[in-house]
């Protein structure tokens, strides 16, 4: 199975209430997480974990920064986006706040976790796929 067709399977996961709701809570409790924690970084490292069958090299974390951190240190960066690389949204300061896995770069189109259905905010109530811009984003390969 790919990573991709992991992803899609939580396509159906939406929030009872702001980062609330038994799956919400049990995709933020997998990652180590309280309740009410943003989730999109939780549900992209669920994935991961169970593309890689425990074998992750991103740890389960809610916290984008240390995945942006760890892609630095480790030479994960690319300067274009692939079917299957992580997204980072980063701001102006650098700070990465949101994630998300690329499943087509032109135009870049990806499925996250925490987003609306029209993917502009990066705090929204569901796992959804939509085009994004690629303004302010930050590319990730992972080894295989």
């Amino acid at each position: 199975m790919t990573l991709l067709e992991i992803a899609r399977l939580f396509k159906h996961v939406r929030e009872a209430q702001p980062n609330r709701g038994q799956r919400v809570e049990g995709i933020i409790r997998w990652g180590g997480g309280e309740p009410g924690d943003s989730w999109c970084c939780f549900m992209l490292t669920m994935w991961l974990d169970l593309f890689y069958q425990g074998n992750s090299p991103i740890p389960r974390t809610g916290v984008c920064q240390e995945v942006l951190d760890l892609a630095r240190k480790n030479g994960w960066i690319i300067t274009a986006p692939e079917v299957g690389c992580i997204v980072l949204s980063v701001n102006d300061q650098g700070h990465a706040h949101h994630i998300a896995l690329c499943i087509f770069p032109k135009p870049l189109s990806t499925i996250a976790g925490n987003t609306s259905e029209d993917g502009l905010s990066s705090n929204g109530d569901r796992v959804a796929e939509h085009t994004v811009s690629s303004a302010g984003k930050v590319f990730v390969r992972l080894p295989r």
